[in-house]
């Protein structure tokens, strides 16, 4: 077990996981890898310089087995004279009550409970048993799902968790490993039989994959251990520059924030990535959203699209508004701010809809104007313009093709919400011609770009750069 003892204490020296006088809790389910942390701590507390404290949750699924568990590890704690606190969580009732996935309401519970401990009893540090091969299941199971884009890359070693942090000393050594050791010091544990159902994804890839990895390499565990470290340092620079980062580009507003489009594709597109992250980070804070693959692209995608302006409505009534070289990211109650009926587009700017103001001139009387957007287009002189929602039968003629589109069409292939399609404002002459969709399409009557026949324009512009006077 010299090998063993070795690459644990290796671990926890290059990691810096414990300190003189750290106070570490133990999270001990009476499975062996558990139980044979809890004993190497225990062993070697003195010569690190830390005491140690067990915890054990009985998630009471498995009725009398479950029971016997927590028994079993608090009498074992007893004879090694540690410390031990445990409850009971009836997880099934908090799934018939709550509802949601029962590993995922598991971990909750139990991580809740290990807070709690930790608070009480003065604990700097939590240390869990997950190991070599953990890791390489977690990343394997990561991939599969396509997680690993979210630029985490496995278990860390360490993390802040409660009032102190979370370490996983036994990540360098493998499952094998850990059964010689309790072989060795004839360490008695329980076995949870659903670590063996193939009803979990985690299962099927330790009992039917990772045996296939180990036949092309035994180490292969340990190899993932050292990527993972390695990503992971990586990762940890990557986000500390974007965040570097983030703070130069980031300019706050009255009711969000908003920064230069060029500057943020100027930057590297690992950086860019990492800088949508934190940006969705920093406007939903602490709020639950999840920031999804998805959800990440399309704001990223919105930073490099061309139009003058662009809507994304993000998640809790967010929106994402890009005008020019800038983008706007902030609240927007769109319910109160829709376009009630509808509004005459004169040559004075219209009220606030949806963020924008617009107002409408023939083009000779039209001065060039900071951050607006000019939509130039052919018209009678007694053209008249208006902002509406949309009505059933709308269409438009959209440039490039033939016969007319349906907007409630077009909405669908935009992906616009359901929930917003109704009150979408629409740009259109007393005749119902759609000419604009704001946010969505231009019809092919109007451009951005002023052609031989154009005599009128219409001028959008966010409200919220022209009280800024950007």
């Amino acid at each position: 077990m010299k090998g063993f003892q070795q690459n644990v204490h290796h671990h926890i020296h290059k990691h810096q996981l414990f300190g003189p006088g750290d106070r570490v809790l133990v999270g001990c389910s009476g499975g062996i890898d558990s139980i044979v942390l809890l004993h190497f701590l225990t062993t070697h507390q003195a010569a690190l310089g830390i005491s140690v404290t067990a915890v054990h949750v009985n998630h009471m699924l498995r009725g009398e087995e479950s029971l016997q568990d927590r028994l079993f590890t608090e009498q074992l704690c007893a004879e090694w004279n540690v410390p031990c606190f445990s409850r009971d969580i009836p997880i099934q009732d908090i799934l018939n009550t709550y509802g949601g996935n029962k590993q995922q309401v598991c971990r909750e519970a139990r991580y809740a409970y290990f807070s709690e401990v930790m608070q009480e009893a003065g604990a700097t540090k939590l240390a869990t048993a997950h190991h070599a091969d953990d890791q390489l299941e977690t990343i394997l199971m990561a991939g599969i799902k396509g997680t690993l884009r979210s630029g985490s890359f496995g278990m860390p070693t360490s993390r802040p968790f409660s009032t102190g942090e979370l370490v996983r000393p036994l990540l360098a050594v493998t499952k094998d490993d850990i059964a010689s050791y309790a072989e060795e010091f004839s360490l008695s544990h329980r076995e949870d039989p659903s670590n063996g159902q193939p009803v979990y994804t985690r299962n099927r890839i330790r009992h039917a994959v990772v045996p296939l990895l180990k036949q092309e390499n035994v180490n292969v565990a340990a190899q993932f251990v050292e990527l993972a470290e390695t990503m992971q340092e990586d990762q940890q620079f990557l986000m500390k520059l974007a965040e570097e980062k983030m703070r130069q580009l980031v300019k706050q507003e009255e009711d969000g924030f908003s920064l230069l489009v060029e500057k943020f594709k100027q930057e590297d597109l690992a950086l860019q990535k990492r800088l949508v992250l934190l940006l969705l980070n920093y406007l939903y804070n602490k709020q639950q959203v999840a920031i999804t693959k998805q959800l990440a692209e399309q704001v990223r995608d919105m930073m490099h699209s061309s139009a003058g302006t662009a809507f994304l409505y993000l998640p809790q009534n967010y929106m994402m508004i890009r005008q020019y070289d800038r983008v706007y990211f902030r609240r927007q109650p769109i319910g109160e701010q829709a376009v009630k009926d509808s509004l005459i587009i004169t040559d004075d700017w219209s009220s606030e809809v949806n963020g924008f103001r617009y107002k409408a001139m023939p083009l000779r009387e039209a001065n060039q104007q900071k951050n607006a957007v000019f939509w130039y287009f052919s018209a009678s002189d007694d053209i008249v313009l208006m902002v509406r929602n949309r009505k059933p039968g709308d269409r438009i003629h959209l440039p490039g093709m033939e016969g007319a589109k349906k907007v409630a069409r077009l909405m669908i292939d935009e992906k616009v919400p359901s929930s917003k399609r109704g009150i979408w404002p629409i740009i259109a002459t007393a005749s119902g011609e759609i000419l604009l969709v704001p946010g969505i399409r231009h019809s092919k009557y109007v451009s951005q770009t002023e052609r031989v026949e154009d005599n009128w324009v219409l001028i959008e512009q966010q409200v919220k750069v022209a009280k800024s006077g950007l």
